[in-house]
Formats: C-alpha cells, structure tokens, sequence
C-alpha cells in the first residue's frame, strides 16, 4: 500500500502500534520461557496471519483457534492447532478430517455425546485424534466439573479412536477481579484444582498430561510453582480497556484503538462519533463504558448504536466536527472482528495494512 499518515485514513479504523505489538508479542514469550512452559497462544484476539507469524517467530510452539474455521485459515502458518472449542456433527467432523490430514490437530472433549459421534466418524475413516478434556473453571459455560473428571475419562478410554493427552481450561472469570492481586488468588486455586485433576488422570489415562490454561490476565501472574505444561493467552498481543482496569496492563501497552471521527457536538456533553455497536461491538466496562478515549480520561463512553458511538464530556466545548479520536476498544476481540484489516503505525506514520484473515469465522 502507498505509505501514508494516521490523519489521512478514512473512518473508523483499526490502528496498531507496531513496536507495542512486538514488546507484548515478546513480553508473554518471556513469562512462558521463565515459567517454563509452551506458549500456544489465541488467535482470536488478532485473526491475523501476519500476527501470528509474528508469535510463532518469537517462539510460540503452536497456535490455539475456537471455531474450526480459524484453524482451516492459520493452517496455513502453522502445522499445530489446538481448536479449543466443541466439535459437534457431522459436516465438522468432516472439515476437522480434512484439516487433520494438512496439520497436527488437538480438540476439546468435554460430553460424552459428542465424543461418541467423532468416535464414530473416526472409525469410519481410520484415524485417530488427540484430545484435551475441557474443564470448567468458574464461567459455567461448558466444562467438566474435578467431581466428574475420573467417570469422564473412563467412559472416553472406552472410545478406541480418541486419545486423550491432557486437560485444558479457560479462567476468564480472571475479568471480573478487582485487580492484581485477586487474579494471582484465583490462580493460584486453579492450578490447586488441575493438580487434583491431573493426578486422577494419570491414574485412570496411564500418562502425563499436559495441563494448559488460558487467559492474558493469568499469565501475567504464571510461576514454575503452577504445574502447567503451556499457557493459550490471547488479549495479551492487543490488550484493551478490561485488561487497563484490571491493573495487569498499562495503557501504554495497549497496542490497538480504533480511530473514529467525531460527527456531532451537542450542548449537553454529548460527542458522537462515526463508530457504533458495528465497529465497537457491545461489550462495557462498568466504569469505561464502551472503551478509552486516548487522551481523554475525562471523557465516558457511554452508548452504541448500530453507527453512532455516544461519548459523554463536562467540555464538549472542545471537540468539533472532524476531529479524530482514538479509542481502546472495552473488550477487543469481538472488535476487530468487526473489521476487515488492520493499520499497523509507528507514530503517526502508517506502516502498513494488514488483512483480519479469519474475521467472521464462526462455523
């Protein structure tokens, strides 16, 4: 692309600050090497092919993706995948076959229903696949409970095609602690958890399990002492205004806004701006509202509309139409979803754009 200044792209976009991105990219390559763990990070904060490139140079020994779809497009940068998410029917079951036999795949197990049906299809076509058992750790989503794990796994080794090699979770309970400390707590009892589970594994599996747990929040706070194998952050590349609050991160290490342009000023304190629930998706910090305005720690995000973004000032008086602003997302991920590339920056210069290659990627 032609070389160009932050002032000169049209609006909303999503900027990226090349040397923050790397200093995180870096940074969490770090906490696992001293932790002494593999780092198998997200992609579903970034969805980018370059990103991840960017983390597997660092050091990364594989790549974790929720749908099957993000892993059909980083397949194509990396040759491990972890898809940490259910697998269920059979147009999946066919698309993970055909994944399988291009790359190293390891998925979620977590019903027994579900397990039986890949059993099947494995059967049919003669494979085997590894698996993690997905544990529940506080977000009452999906998850075997520590009291069901040992009838769990029995029931599973029962299943001659499925092979399963360790336990994996996801604490994002880790956004709703007050801060630093609290995080480390909750830590703490998780890996006390998984100690637990992992020894029941051992007993009824016959093997070491890999014991990996995910979250941005968490790793900041990962030791030696925690008994994990490898850590699946993903936040950590962008962070964002729920990792600011939680005391974990600086602002200054938030290496992504979006630029919006202001579109109205009105009397009562209202700044609207041209980024809506389509650019910032709905996600709310209880004291930031919708995100941070760079510059502006007076100013509260207050609503979305589908275009309009309402921000709320005592001075509105200083802002006019045209004026940019750059705004760290509340949560990031379902944001740059939202996009269809990227704007990678150092200053002001604009470096270069780069494609969200598995954006929408919902099957």
């Amino acid at each position: 692309m032609t070389l160009t200044h932050v002032q000169d792209l049209d609006t909303p976009a999503l900027l990226v600050h090349r040397s923050r991105l790397e200093g995180n990219i870096a940074g969490m390559q770090r906490v696992a090497d001293q932790a002494g763990v593999r780092l198998r990070p997200h992609i579903k904060t970034h969805k980018s092919k370059e990103i991840a490139k960017l983390q597997l140079a660092a050091g990364a020994k594989g790549l974790t993706c929720a749908k099957l779809s993000e892993a059909e497009a980083m397949s194509e940068v990396c040759d491990d995948l972890l898809v940490a998410y259910p697998i269920v029917g059979e147009a999946k079951f066919d698309r993970l076959e055909a994944l399988s036999g291009r790359v190293r795949t390891r998925v979620s197990v977590e019903s027994l229903e579900a397990a039986q049906a890949l059993n099947s299809h494995l059967a049919r076509s003669g494979r085997t696949q590894e698996a993690l058992v997905k544990v529940e750790s506080g977000l009452a989503r999906t998850g075997v409970e520590a009291g069901e794990l040992r009838g769990f796994l029995e029931q599973v080794l029962r299943l001659d095609r499925i092979r399963v090699v360790g336990l994996f979770t996801h604490e994002g309970i880790a956004y709703r602690c007050s801060g630093r400390t609290e995080i480390a707590g909750l830590l703490a009892g998780i890996a006390g958890r998984l100690a637990g589970m992992r020894e029941t594994f051992h007993q009824v599996v016959g093997i070491e399990p890999e014991v990996s747990p995910g979250c941005s929040l968490t790793a900041k706070a990962l030791t030696t002492s925690h008994g994990f194998t490898e850590i699946r952050p993903g936040t950590y590349v962008f962070a964002d205004t729920f990792c600011v609050e939680s005391e974990v991160f600086a602002e200054e290490e938030c290496a992504l806004a979006v630029l919006v342009r202001v579109i109205a000023v009105k009397g009562d304190g209202r700044v609207v701006v041209d980024g809506g629930s389509k650019t910032f998706a709905m996600d709310r910090h209880p004291r930031r509202g919708h995100g941070m305005v760079v510059g502006h720690p007076e100013i509260f995000f207050d609503r979305l509309s589908e275009e309009h973004g309402v921000l709320l000032t005592k001075t509105p008086e200083r802002h006019r139409v045209g004026d940019l602003l750059e705004i760290i997302p509340a949560h990031v991920c379902p944001a740059v979803n939202l996009h269809d590339s990227l704007f990678l920056r150092e200053g002001d210069e604009v470096l270069d754009e780069w494609r969200i290659d598995a954006r929408g990627c919902v099957r």
